[in-house]
Formats: C-alpha cells, sequence, structure tokens
C-alpha cells in the first residue's frame, strides 16, 4: 500500500511554513527595533505626549509576544517535521 500524494509531500510543506515563521520572527524582530528607536527618540525629546509613548510601548510589547509565539510554533514545527523525515 503506497503513501499518498498529500503524505508524501508533507515534510516539504511543513519546512515551507517552518520557513515562512523564521521570516515572520525576523520582521517581527526588526519591527520591535524600529519601535525601540522610536521609543528612545521620543524619550530623549520629551515633548512627546504620555499617551504616544504608551502606545509606541505597547506595540514594542506586542511585537515581542508574537515573536515569541511564533518563534515557539516555528521550534514545535520543527520538531514535527523531524519526526516525519523532513
Amino acid at each position: 500500500m503506497s503513501s499518498s500524494p498529500d503524505k508524501q509531500d508533507a515534510p516539504e510543506r511543513i519546512a515551507a511554513r517552518v520557513e515562512l515563521l523564521r521570516s515572520d520572527v525576523r520582521r517581527l524582530a526588526d519591527c520591535a527595533e524600529r519601535l525601540r528607536r522610536v521609543e528612545a527618540e521620543l524619550d530623549a525629546g520629551g515633548a512627546a505626549p504620555p499617551w504616544l509613548r504608551e502606545t509606541v510601548r505597547a506595540h514594542l510589547e506586542a511585537c515581542a509576544v508574537a515573536a515569541a509565539d511564533l518563534a515557539e510554533a516555528e521550534a514545535r514545527l520543527s520538531r514535527y517535521a523531524e519526526r516525519l523525515g523532513a
């Protein structure tokens, strides 16, 4: 009994998803770095309203949480792909 084509190419499809997740994690890291620079500029300037600084910090935290979640998903999917023989 042979494997179906879906099962045969599953490791490759999973590997492609892993690469996509890695790319998204890098994008979020880049976004977080830009937000850190914005935050530093706002703090250095001292003229920004508190709500703007709070908004930037909230987005920075959201980037960090999303990046961590995607990194965890990437790691789990990588382990799954390894078990499948990718």
